[in-house]
């Protein structure tokens, strides 16, 4: 079982990195071992919504996709991802963006997971650090890519 908890500032608009984070088609194009991203459903309402998505994450020889459940609670700023099919016996995966002013936002980050196969889970908790790092930085420099140009 992997655990990470971070905090990040954004200078960048707290809309535009929620944008950012539910572009979850695009992942492929910036997030390390992310070798196909898709959302198969959206659902959109007033206070919430909903997207189902298929990640195919992949290391070398190892490859896998997980189906997630992603929430955002529009209200609340906060964005939920859930399990609900793949290689993952446990995800508890938590973006809580708030925002500092109308040019910046701060990330309260928080992950929580565990593979089903607890030999692959063990080699990807000696591991965890520098990539939760490489994943967060992939964001970091996305957001740059994308809105560098609006500032």
């Amino acid at each position: 079982m992997s655990q990470k908890k971070i905090k990040k500032k954004f200078n960048y608009s707290k809309e535009k990195i929620i944008k950012l984070v539910l572009d979850i088609d695009n992942y492929k194009k910036f997030l390390p071992w992310c070798k196909d991203s898709k959302i198969l459903s959206n659902n959109d309402n007033l206070d919430n919504k909903i997207i189902i998505a298929d990640l195919e994450i992949g290391y070398k020889i190892f490859s896998d996709t997980y189906r997630s459940e992603v929430i955002y609670k529009k209200n609340e700023g906060l964005i939920e991802v859930n399990p609900v099919s793949g290689p993952l016996r446990k995800l508890v995966n938590i973006w809580k963006i708030t925002s500092l002013n109308e040019n910046s936002c701060e990330i309260d980050f928080y992950i929580d997971l565990e593979l089903n196969n607890t030999v692959l889970d063990s080699m990807m908790s000696k591991m965890f650090d520098i990539g939760f790092n490489k994943i967060l930085n992939a964001f970091s420099d996305r957001a740059d890519y994308l809105y560098k140009s609006d500032i």
